[in-house]
């Protein structure tokens, strides 16, 4: 996997103010640009000294679209802090120089960050450890050899009031509503953007009732020459007249064969790891 092309994440310089600062106002004229609006809360800073641990973690919350900042130092992560409030820290405990649980501490002494949740993604198991970085209002404490989607677990209940269930994944699906055949290669149609165990979205330039039940018929790529048929009911929708939200329909899967739900549980696990080495 090509390092150069990940562009949502960002490595800091050190010790360089201007720079960062110029790269903030460049990303934020950038997003701007994109019709969305960049906020601090949307971003979540990783800190670890161990580069390709740093890629692959910073790679993973990427495919899950979180904005990630990295830096390999507390010092760095400090610096940054002075800039900007993430929605979320992401740590290693043992760093150069000053330690994960000293960056805890600095950052729950500083009125601006206290309330960020801080999150230790690290190699020690030590208890002692542990226990100090919980009284120190840790958040969560997670080993490396815990499964990546624990790490998800972890920002979605430290994060959100209502945390996701299940991990929902940004795709590009082909999708009929209705009961026609099938038809992927004349015309336009309609695309599944997102999709979880539980439900989906599809963009579609006709959105659909809210409480109306369809079927829905699709194709995952990791299961090639199986077509899914699931039925599943509108539970929101979004018009052409807003332009700040992607035209479509927001789905919860009513009937769904075990074996389908498998599939796509498989899908989005596959997905999200591709290419990414756990230890």
């Amino acid at each position: 996997m090509d390092m150069k092309s990940q562009d949502e994440s960002v490595n800091l310089p050190q010790k360089n103010y201007r720079e960062i600062s110029s790269w903030l106002m460049a990303m934020r004229e950038r997003d701007e640009r994109k019709e969305r609006v960049e906020t601090a809360q949307q971003i979540i800073l990783a800190v670890d000294d161990k580069p390709m641990r740093q890629f692959y973690t910073s790679i993973f919350l990427q495919r899950l679209k979180y904005h990630v900042i990295t830096t390999n130092t507390a010092e760095g992560a400090l610096l940054f802090l002075t800039l900007s409030v993430p929605m979320a820290i992401i740590a290693n405990v043992d760093l150069p120089e000053m330690s994960g649980l000293g960056l805890l501490e600095k950052v729950k002494q500083d009125r601006r960050t206290r309330d960020v949740p801080f999150i230790m993604y690290t190699s020690n198991e030590g208890q002692d450890v542990k226990r100090r970085c919980m009284e120190a209002g840790c958040a969560a404490y997670l080993t490396h050899a815990a499964p990546l989607d624990e790490l998800y677990v972890a920002i979605q209940k430290t994060t959100e009031r209502k945390p996701r269930q299940f991990v929902r994944l940004t795709t590009y699906l082909d999708v009929v509503i209705g009961d026609s055949l099938p038809n992927f290669v004349q015309g336009e149609h309609d695309y599944i953007t997102a999709i979880s165990e539980k439900g989906m979205f599809v963009k579609t330039n006709s959105p659909l009732a809210c409480g109306s039940v369809h079927p829905f018929t699709f194709f995952l790529p990791t299961a090639p020459g199986r077509l899914f048929r699931i039925e599943g009911e509108v539970i929101y929708n979004h018009g052409q007249r807003d332009r700040h939200k992607q035209p479509g329909i927001g789905v919860k899967f009513l009937k769904i064969q075990a074996s389908a739900q498998e599939q796509i549980r498989n899908f989005i696990k596959a997905t999200l790891l591709e290419g990414i080495a756990q230890k």
